[in-house]
C-alpha cells in the first residue's frame, strides 16, 4: 500500500489560503446580495491579507428620508468571516479583532461612521462552500456593530469585541443604517 506523504508547511499554507480566499469571496458575495436587495451599489475596497475579511463601500443615490441632508452618501463596512464557535455573554458574541483594525474603526469620525460585520459560518461547513450568499442573508449569519466611541484598545495584538446577537444585518437593517447616517444620527458603541 503506497504511503501518503505528510502535509508539508507549504501545502498547509496553500490549503489555508484557498480556504481563506473562499471565505473572503463569500463575504463579498454576501455584501453584494444585501446591496441587490437594497438597491445600493457595493464596491470592493480591499481584501484583508489573512484572507478572512473584506472592506466594502455601499453607495446610495436616493433620498432615504424627507429630512435627509443629501440624497447621495457612502457607507464603509468591514467584514470578518469566522467558522469558530464563538463564546457569548449577555447575548453578545465575543470576537478577537486585531487591534489596528479595532483602532481604525473606533476612531472614525462620528459624521462618517464605519461599521464592522461578523459573518459566522456554521461549524459543519467551516469553508462556507455549501452555502450561498443568499443563504447567509436569510439565515441571519451577519451581525453588525459600530465601534465609534469605543474605548481605546488595552492590548497591542487583539481586542475583544462584543457583537449583539440582535444586531442582524439584513436589507432592512442596512437601509435603516443608511437612513440614520443620512440624517446625521450618531451611532454609539455599547459594551
Amino acid at each position: 500500500m503506497p504511503q501518503i506523504p505528510a502535509e508539508t508547511p507549504v501545502m498547509a499554507a496553500k490549503s489555508v489560503s484557498a480556504c481563506d480566499d473562499t471565505r473572503a469571496t463569500l463575504g463579498y458575495d454576501y455584501f453584494q446580495a444585501l446591496a441587490l436587495q437594497t438597491s445600493f451599489s457595493c464596491a470592493l475596497v480591499g481584501r484583508h491579507p489573512d484572507g478572512t475579511g473584506v472592506d466594502v463601500r455601499f453607495d446610495i443615490h436616493e433620498k432615504l428620508d424627507p429630512q435627509s441632508r443629501a440624497p447621495d452618501l457612502s457607507l464603509d463596512f468591514q467584514l470578518r468571516v469566522t467558522s469558530r464557535g464563538l463564546p457569548s455573554a449577555h447575548s453578545k458574541m465575543l470576537f478577537s479583532l486585531e487591534t489596528d483594525r479595532y483602532e481604525t474603526l473606533r476612531s472614525a469620525v462620528t459624521e462618517r461612521p464605519r461599521f464592522i460585520v461578523l459573518l459566522s459560518l456554521p461549524s459543519a461547513d467551516p469553508d462556507g462552500e455549501g452555502m450561498s450568499a443568499e443563504d447567509l442573508v436569510t439565515q441571519h449569519r451577519g451581525k453588525w456593530l459600530c465601534l465609534c466611541g469605543a474605548p481605546p484598545a488595552a492590548n497591542t495584538s487583539t481586542t475583544l469585541v462584543r457583537f449583539p446577537t440582535w444586531n442582524v444585518l439584513t436589507a432592512t437593517t442596512l437601509r435603516e443604517i443608511a437612513r440614520r447616517v443620512s440624517l446625521g444620527s450618531r451611532f454609539f458603541h455599547e459594551q
